[in-house]
């Protein structure tokens, strides 16, 4: 017998959200006012064995092969199983998670040590925690369960995913509420894991951004710390992390994110285990304050502050250089070729209507660390670059200087450029450099897809995809924009087709 999926008339993303759809078609009004890529309305033909004792079947020409889903089937549902009737160690079923989460999460072949990475030593140390925390286990069953549901290596779905996430959360709240947060390693844990799946499952940022504030709030409990526990220097990396993207994509920084950006800073500068992407965080904490004095600026009509009739953009310089420095310095210490250019083997559906592609050429890079290192980098300049072009734009893009700017105090506007620096003398060059890094990033993304970098490779341009459809839309680069929101739909040998990741807010 054959039907359709589901009775509900919604498009997907309505059903998803379970909100209620108007039916506008091709893309409803619903969507359309969230900014959410509307998926349609088309539901997928199944084909319903009426036999009695037999499952009905769904057949969706994405999925892999049967004997591939069952592998990933079987060892979820041991998960489950361990979950509900607990055997063993506390452990037990953490270590089975991680087990799992290595085979599609990880780069592949799994690294000999995962621990001598910075970007991976968080997970097994959060698989390796001994408390008692129904929190932490259903967020690790959750992180399986997703990435079995996003890579389609399993029958489980995104909805079902939804379930367990919500299912998780409620024991996050519980245990926040009975146990308080404090001094628990393990809800410090689960929030982190919690955090990461969101970047696959959730369409928007509000949930992420809540529990980022809810780790700062667990480091302000804790801020008395003088020294860093082994499970603090194991979680370093990934919380820095969370906190400085909320913070650059939020464009401003709270007091408490910065104080706490510091002190991890502090703790892990006294660790061996502080190495150059850590230095690079370091700098790129400087960037959020930056960003939230130049809105400021661009908001308000006032006059122009003294300090930037000088040089308005003497700030910005000096973390660009900062960041320059130490791209310089990692570049020095590897001692490699950090990346090199191949004919790109992926097909973007935004290049059909030409006759040519927009990036006929990909970047490859020497390692996944590499990349993850480099594209931040590049993302984080980028976002500068803008940030400068649209204060520049602001005060000096018309004909008639802006009534923020006070004539009286500065050199005519027409020398404003020589107050630029050596390497962007002028603002033409600003442009141009942050061009090039937008079609670098364009260009990195077919790599960090590669199946072979499970699913961490897309996860690491969650941010840097947001700085790039912000920057084509502020400058009106049409199809370069649409080759963006393309991206979770092209195909190409080796690719990981399909990912859809998590969106800030603009």
């Amino acid at each position: 017998m054959v039907g359709e999926v589901g009775k509900s008339r919604a498009c997907h993303d309505c059903k998803r959200r379970k909100v209620k759809c108007d039916y506008r078609k091709p893309m409803c009004l619903r969507c359309e006012k969230a900014e959410i890529d509307c998926k349609g309305y088309q539901r997928d033909t199944i084909f319903v064995n009426r036999t009695p004792g037999n499952l009905s079947t769904v057949l969706n020409r994405n999925r892999p092969s049967t004997h591939v889903s069952r592998g990933f089937d079987e060892d979820l549902q041991a998960l489950k199983s361990q979950i509900r009737k607990p055997e063993g160690p506390q452990t037990q079923f953490r270590l089975q998670a991680l087990e799992l989460l290595k085979k599609l999460y990880l780069p592949q072949p799994s690294l000999a040590s995962i621990r001598e990475s910075s970007l991976y030593s968080w997970l097994p140390t959060v698989c390796e925690l001994e408390g008692e925390s129904h929190a932490l286990d259903y967020s690790l069953l959750t992180f399986c369960v997703v990435q079995i549901a996003v890579t389609k290596t399993g029958s489980v779905c995104i909805d079902e995913a939804l379930q367990v996430y919500n299912d998780a959360l409620q024991k996050l709240l519980v245990e926040i509420e009975d146990f308080g947060a404090g001094q628990s390693n393990e809800i410090l844990a689960a929030i982190s894991v919690l955090s990461t799946s969101e970047l696959f499952v959730c369409s928007t940022d509000h949930a992420w951004r809540a529990h980022a504030q809810g780790i700062s709030e667990i480091l302000r409990i804790r801020s008395g710390l003088n020294s860093p526990t082994p499970i603090c220097r194991s979680f370093c990396t990934r919380i820095r992390v969370l906190l400085l993207i909320e913070a650059l994509s939020n464009r401003r920084t709270r007091s408490m994110m910065t104080y706490h950006c510091h002190q991890l800073s502090q703790l892990m500068s006294m660790s061996s285990e502080h190495d150059s992407f850590h230095e690079l965080i370091d700098v790129a904490c400087e960037v959020p304050a930056l960003l939230e004095e130049s809105d400021i600026l661009t908001a308000s009509r006032n006059i122009m502050p003294e300090q930037w009739n000088t040089s308005p953009f003497k700030a910005s310089f000096a973390v660009l250089e900062k960041l320059h420095d130490r791209h310089q310095k990692y570049r020095a210490k590897t001692g490699t070729l950090l990346y090199w250019a191949m004919p790109s083997g992926v097909d973007n559906p935004a290049d059909d209507p030409y006759n040519n592609k927009l990036f006929p050429f990909a970047l490859q890079f020497e390692s996944l660390e590499t990349a993850g290192q480099v594209v931040l980098w590049w993302a984080i300049v980028l976002q500068v670059l803008c940030s400068m072009i649209d204060l520049y734009q602001h005060f000096f893009g018309s004909s008639a200087p802006s009534s923020a700017f006070d004539q009286s105090k500065s050199e005519d506007l027409r020398g404003l450029e020589s107050r630029l620096n050596s390497r962007f003398p002028t603002m033409s060059s600003v442009k141009d450099e942050a061009h090039k890094l937008a079609r670098y990033l364009c260009q990195s993304i077919e790599y960090c897809h590669k199946i072979e970098n499970g699913t961490f490779g897309p996860q690491m341009t969650t941010y840097a995809q947001w700085v790039l459809k912000s920057y084509f839309r502020q400058f009106q680069y049409e199809r370069e924009l649409v080759w963006c929101l393309n991206i979770k739909n092209m195909r190409g040998p080796g690719f990981r087709h399909g990912i859809e990741l998590m969106g800030f807010q603009d």
